[in-house]
């Protein structure tokens, strides 16, 4: 899910046409495994991901790769649009919430919500240059590049993957500071940074980082091109790793619409840390935060700086220790009124 999301998009609507988009849609709930569509069906309405993953298969015969679509993202469009055919086979890997628009709506929708057409031509020429870009590096070409604003990392990963290519994988900052950089043998990556991670915890972040911006860099070959960046190992498959980013990226946005914003405080409760009512998997993540001097009143977004694994990771252990009353998160306000 790129910047240029459906929600993101819902973001700029006035309240009327927000009520609009929901009386001329439906939401269809279905389990994992279920096929949406199949190859050849006809096209009478596109989907919006509501909260979920689906997948398009790759099919061999046809040249097409496959593709993983989540949160906010928009398929079945072009069929619908053109009044073709369905060109692939689309199925939920995991219990998907979809929100539906009937070809049959579209005259109401353009009357009472004429943006949602204009959105969806945005979107149609974001694809096009994604597939001309992406193109290039399937011609085995020694390098691409582009920048974040063109491309969602999901497009990106995906080219990379697909291809089977060796390489490196290097982000810039807008002023041309490395970011990170990851390592691909086969189109698998094997190792990476993200900032101050390694490893996993650098592959987790580089997904749930929603405000990234600068170029990309992809060199082929097996030296690598980032002497300076460490390398922390990969194991798991390339599928593997993409889905479960792309659903804690989905679980991380949940979290924290729950919670205070970032410059919410940590205050304990307690003088003593007790471990007893949180998952086992958060274990060290609640140490280290109660390891650090919070005497100091350390702001929750200041929290990913000074420990060693995703943001994804300390908002789950800051939830469980609010849930368990171990610590308490009050907003620089409060703060400031107590000590006074």
């Amino acid at each position: 899910m790129g910047s240029h999301d459906f929600f993101a998009f819902c973001t700029l609507l006035r309240p009327l046409e927000l009520k609009a988009l929901g009386e001329l849609s439906q939401v269809r709930h279905l389990p994992a495994g279920e096929i949406i569509y199949r190859a050849g069906e006809a096209s009478d309405s596109l989907f919006i991901i509501n909260r979920g993953m689906v997948e398009i298969p790759p099919d061999p015969g046809r040249a097409v790769i496959g593709t993983y679509l989540s949160r906010g993202d928009i398929f079945g469009d072009v069929e619908t649009l053109t009044e073709l055919p369905r060109k692939n086979l689309v199925r939920a890997c995991e219990p998907v919430s979809l929100r539906v628009f009937e070809r049959e709506s579209f005259p109401k929708i353009l009357e009472r919500v004429p943006s949602f057409f204009r959105y969806l031509s945005g979107q149609l020429a974001q694809r096009l240059l994604q597939a001309t870009e992406a193109a290039i590096l399937h011609s085995h070409c020694l390098e691409l590049s582009g920048n974040l604003a063109n491309f969602d990392l999901v497009t990106i990963y995906q080219t990379i993957v697909n291809s089977s290519q060796t390489g490196e994988l290097s982000i810039l900052d807008e002023d041309r500071e490395m970011v990170a950089a990851f390592f691909f043998d086969g189109g698998v990556p094997r190792g990476g940074q993200f900032q101050h991670l390694i490893g996993e915890e650098a592959f987790w972040q580089l997904f749930l980082a929603d405000d990234l911006r600068g170029t990309f860099t992809f060199f082929s070959g097996d030296a690598r091109v980032s002497q300076s960046i460490q390398a922390g190992g990969l194991m798991r498959s390339s599928t593997e790793m993409l889905i479960t980013a792309l659903q804690a990226r989905d679980e991380f946005q949940a979290l924290r619409a729950e919670m205070p914003d970032g410059f919410a405080t940590l205050q304990r409760q307690n003088p003593d840390l007790r471990l007893d009512d949180i998952p086992p998997g958060l274990h060290a993540v609640a140490q280290a935060i109660w390891k650090l001097p919070l005497v100091r009143m350390i702001p929750l977004d200041d929290l990913y700086k000074k420990l060693s694994v995703c943001e994804m990771k300390i908002y789950q252990a800051v939830h469980e220790l609010t849930l368990t009353g171990q610590i308490v998160l009050a907003s620089p306000t409060s703060f400031t009124q107590q000590v006074a």
